[in-house]
């Protein structure tokens, strides 16, 4: 009897910490927008796609990504960090703060040495004398395109969000972050659909390494909080 409630318990913890079974709504999520906008860059072009979904423009859109672009991402970053502070564990705070870091120095390393002279769609459509409707008074950004560095944080951010929860429906919710951030990209022309590819596969590969590393160190203090010596429940 002993020995079966043992392997209960170790099958128990098994899937706590296998982060697929922990968070599958986000995987569901992460794969049908990547694989969709590969096949369509595929399908139409990578130019081709761009003028199509640049066609829908519409003056609520526009304030709406021109403020949710940066909030779902920097704003939003900052604000969960302090929370994984304050009320969450050392472990998860590491999660996010370590995956972040490292995923951003590799994306900042891809832009300035081997895609540092490819142009963003806003200014790349004007240098080719191609119309393109552009936000009214929002900068246009010209170089560096690839890969996106909103959609690799909204990635880490999603990730990070769903494990916070065990409800199916909110992990959801959470897991949505990601690609209405990668859509806010392409829809303010920054960046090409396969950028948001890019970026969002360098924070999702960053961030699995990042949460089995952390997992496999076993320091009881790693799952305590930074103010309290309270366990995580």
């Amino acid at each position: 009897m002993q020995e079966i409630k043992k392997q209960i318990n170790t099958e128990s913890i098994h899937q706590q910490k296998d982060l697929f079974l922990r968070i599958w709504p986000f995987f569901v999520v992460f794969f049908v927008y990547n694989f969709a906008a590969v096949a369509l860059t595929q399908y139409f072009g990578r130019d081709e796609l761009h003028l199509y979904f640049n066609k829908f423009s519409y003056s609520y859109l526009d304030r709406f990504f021109v403020y949710y672009t940066d909030f779902g991402t920097v704003y939003l970053f900052i604000l969960l960090l302090a929370y994984l502070f304050f009320k969450e564990t050392k472990r998860r705070f590491l999660y996010l703060l370590i995956a972040e870091s490292t995923a951003s120095i590799i994306s900042v390393f891809f832009k300035n040495v081997y895609f540092n002279e490819v142009l963003r769609p806003g200014y790349y459509f004007t240098q080719k004398k191609i119309d393109i409707v552009l936000v009214k008074d929002y900068a246009v950004q010209m170089a560096s395109t690839f890969p996106s560095g909103h959609s690799l944080t909204a990635t880490i951010l999603s990730m990070t969000l769903c494990l916070l929860t065990k409800d199916r429906r909110v992990q959801l919710v959470f897991a949505l972050l990601f690609p209405s951030i990668a859509v806010s990209r392409i829809y303010l022309s920054r960046h090409f659909a396969i950028d948001t590819v890019g970026g969002s596969l360098i924070g999702f590969f960053i961030f699995i390494f990042t949460y089995y590393i952390i997992n496999s160190i076993t320091d009881g203090r790693l799952d305590q909080k930074f103010l309290k010596n309270g366990k995580s429940k």
